[in-house]
């Protein structure tokens, strides 16, 4: 490939350096306890870390040439890199660099000329550690986990029985790239083995972290990616649907390619709007599945499917299964338009986007490859379309089969680039944010080069508990690449979905059938302006639990987050898969807290006080699974819960600030302008006194024998909302207080 935007800027500034030929047969460079040497003579390369003193040796099998040492920096930071060349007539250029600041080393393997086939792998280890545990993610639609290691283009993870871990993975050309070996006696990083000729200069990137810690270990490489594609960490802002509470008609939903005869398709829509308004039920987007644009009845291997979607309504373009013929809304469907009904609802869309038919009339005006359009103009006519209508977010589905029936994606360079970078560019001109779906992990990885790709599916189609496993651990992959993971659509009444898509930081989006929803369960992950209440990180599978996996024990999976208003509060999730035990034991050191905490059952309302190093062993319910907030038990004397009401009380659409001082803890609450009051609630030895300088105070309710307080607060009379991200929103301030503070 021609190395992206990021990568050759950092060449440019690695240029302000002066490289300094070495004498002697072999260079040594040192980063963040990791040690790299590079013999001439011989072409063997090796990577010692310090901590856990793995070492990871391969060779390039010729002898080397103008070996040379550099100090530069890129996106990463400070480096000292060896470059050198094959010195077999080759000429292929390859360059180790080693990062001051961070646990890595990255390889670099150029070609200098015109180059038939693929570029050797590089690194290929054939000395490391052995009998490690292994973790990668499958060349499937969702990309779920397995534990060994799939030659395709995903990350490689191997672990010992401590956590201490490793990752490799290609760190550029993700669409063309290949894992190599068995991990016994080659690790290897490359290519696609069909890869087409390499233009001239073209460089291609793999990356090695090592470091302590599963999950820690997997961010810092993700972090890489990201800092190099120049992707930042999304907010909580970031676009409506990582923000606001949904509703979804895709696969799984009432309302998926189905809608009540009588009002019609729109009709059924626009009531459901307005029976969720008279519900006082914050809806602040829909999203539109395949059924808004009009396609043919060919799949994308360009055979027939020879049917409608929904034999019960009548052929049309909007009502078939195949590719896409014209990607507008469905004339039949919206006479007026998609943006009149946009406004008609009064809501904004999040789309849904198929594969391009093969044989239609998108062909003859613009440059496709396979079923995938590379062409600019095309990704810029329709997102401008889209801006236009009343859309935010564009999901592009079925991305395994866009690959697999584009086959010049797998065998030239520029191909899939052209795709997805279009695809990202043009809609980032739009103000579009990105959803992938049925992505592979080469995608998920791709997708570490975009800004406005926040949102990517981890879950087969509608979300059940049969799903919640490859969820969570898919959910780990998304997030090391910043990009929130989103369950597919659910029912309101399933509280465990729900309190999974409430703890994931990411979508919340309901299918209910009109009249079939619970308005209490969709307003425990929400403010009454629909800003949802969440975690500050995804909830992923802990260390112990990917460990517990790998090693086949048959422990129940449990998963954490966390929120940090300046009181760090951790929320756990456990269930039973199949034959897995139903224990579970907790230490609250397992979850980045010190000292006792309060373990919150939140579907029970119950709690239990865990000293500070204790375990206690939990036996999970009748359903299989339970849901904790574990609050500590601050200077305070306090372990605040903040919103008794929310699955995730202390997120920081609620409470925004708070500070634990010795007797006393001052919060700071958002209350939606629209939103009377809150009850806040935690657990102390006392009743605390509550006080507010700007709001109203409601007597303290005091339990004796749990240590259980509530309180209700409301933003006095004359409060006046004020904007806050932009939503107006009143902010109060608490004070509760212990013997007399």
């Amino acid at each position: 490939m021609n190395l992206n935007p990021m990568l050759v800027a950092a060449s440019v500034c690695a240029s302000l350096f002066t490289s300094a030929p070495l004498s002697a047969r072999s260079a040594t460079i040192s980063g963040s306890a990791l040690t790299v040497s590079v013999d001439e003579t011989s072409g063997d390369y090796s990577v010692s870390a310090t901590k856990p003193g793995w070492k990871f040796a391969g060779t390039v099998g010729a002898k080397l040439s103008r070996l040379a040492t550099q100090n530069k920096r890129d996106q990463l930071g400070d480096y000292q890199e060896i470059s050198f060349s094959w010195k077999d007539g080759s000429e292929w250029r390859g360059a180790i660099r080693a990062y001051q600041s961070r646990p890595l080393v990255a390889f670099d393997i150029t070609a200098p000329k015109t180059t038939l086939g693929p570029s050797p792998d590089f690194p290929a280890f054939t000395s490391f550690p052995q009998d490690l545990n292994k973790l990668s993610y499958s060349d499937s639609i969702f990309s779920p986990p397995t534990f060994r290691l799939v030659q395709a283009s995903t990350p490689w993870l191997l672990f010992d029985n401590s956590g201490q871990t490793a990752v490799l993975s290609p760190a550029s050309d993700f669409i063309v790239s290949q894992m190599h070996g068995n991990g016994k006696d080659l690790l290897a990083s490359g290519l696609n083995p069909q890869l087409s000729p390499l233009p001239a200069g073209f460089t291609h990137r793999s990356v090695l972290t090592i470091g302590d810690g599963i999950t820690q270990t997997f961010r810092a490489w993700g972090n890489a990616l990201t800092d190099w594609g120049g992707k930042p960490r999304p907010n909580d802002d970031v676009d409506l649907m990582v923000k606001y509470l949904g509703y979804w008609t895709d696969n799984g939903g009432s309302y998926y390619y189905n809608y009540d005869k009588e009002k019609g398709y729109t009709g059924t829509l626009l009531a459901l709007g307005k029976h969720y308004r008279d519900k006082k039920i914050p809806l602040r987007y829909m999203q539109l599945d395949s059924w808004w644009y009009q396609k043919s009845l060919r799949l994308y291997n360009g055979t027939y499917d020879g049917a409608t979607k929904n034999a019960e309504y009548p052929p049309s373009t909007w009502n078939a299964y195949g590719g896409t013929l014209d990607y507008s809304a469905s004339p039949l469907l919206f006479p007026n338009g998609l943006k009149a009904f946009s406004d008609e609802l009064g809501m904004p869309f999040a789309v849904h986007a198929r594969w391009l038919d093969p044989t239609g009339p998108y062909r003859n005006s613009y440059k496709l490859s396979g079923v995938a359009s590379i062409d600019p103009r095309w990704w810029d006519e329709r997102m401008a379309y889209l801006k236009a209508n009343g859309v935010f977010t564009y999901e592009q589905d079925w991305l395994n089969e866009i690959y697999s029936h584009s086959p010049m994606m797998a065998r030239d360079v520029k191909v899939g680039p052209a795709f997805t970078d279009n695809m990202a560019r043009a809609a980032k001109a739009n103000g579009i944010s990105l959803q992938y779906c049925m992505a592979t992990p080469r995608f998920f990885m791709q997708g570490s080069n975009y800004s406005n790709l926040t949102t990517i599916r981890t879950s087969e189609d509608r979300f059940t508990r049969g799903k919640w496993n490859n969820f969570l651990y898919a959910s780990l992959f998304a997030d090391s690449l910043r990009i929130r993971p989103w369950t597919d659509v659910f029912n309101s009444s399933e509280a465990g979905n729900l309190t999974i898509a409430a703890l994931s930081s990411g979508p919340v989006g309901v299918g209910d059938e009109i009249g079939k929803e619970s308005a209490q369960a969709l307003m425990s992950t929400a403010r009454a302006d629909g800003v949802l209440i969440k975690p500050a990180a995804p909830l992923v599978p802990t260390d112990a639990s990917i460990l517990a996996d790998a090693t086949g024990k048959k422990l129940p999976l449990v998963s954490s987050t966390y929120t940090d208003s300046g009181t760090r509060t951790a929320y756990v999730f456990a269930y039973s898969r199949n034959d897995d035990s139903n224990s579970v034991a907790l230490t609250s050191s397992s979850f980045g807290l010190s000292g006792p905490v309060y373990a919150y059952d939140i579907t029970t309302k119950t709690a239990k006080k865990l000293d500070a190093s204790a375990t206690s062993t939990e036996t999970l319910p009748q359903q299989g699974w339970f849901a904790y907030a574990l609050a500590p038990v601050g200077r305070s004397g306090i372990a605040f819960l903040g919103d008794a009401d929310k699955i995730v009380g202390t997120g920081k659409q609620r409470i925004a600030s708070t500070r634990d001082e010795a007797g006393k803890l001052t919060a700071q609450i958002v209350l939606a302008a629209n939103e009377p009051s809150v009850t806040l609630h935690g657990y102390s030895a006392t009743a605390p006194k509550a006080t507010s300088p700007d709001g109203v105070i409601a007597p303290v309710q005091y339990d004796a024998t749990t240590g259980h307080f509530t309180v209700s607060i409301a933003p006095a009379a004359n409060a006046r909302p004020t904007l806050s991200n932009g939503d107006a929103v009143n902010i109060v301030t608490v004070v509760l207080a212990l013997n007399g503070n």
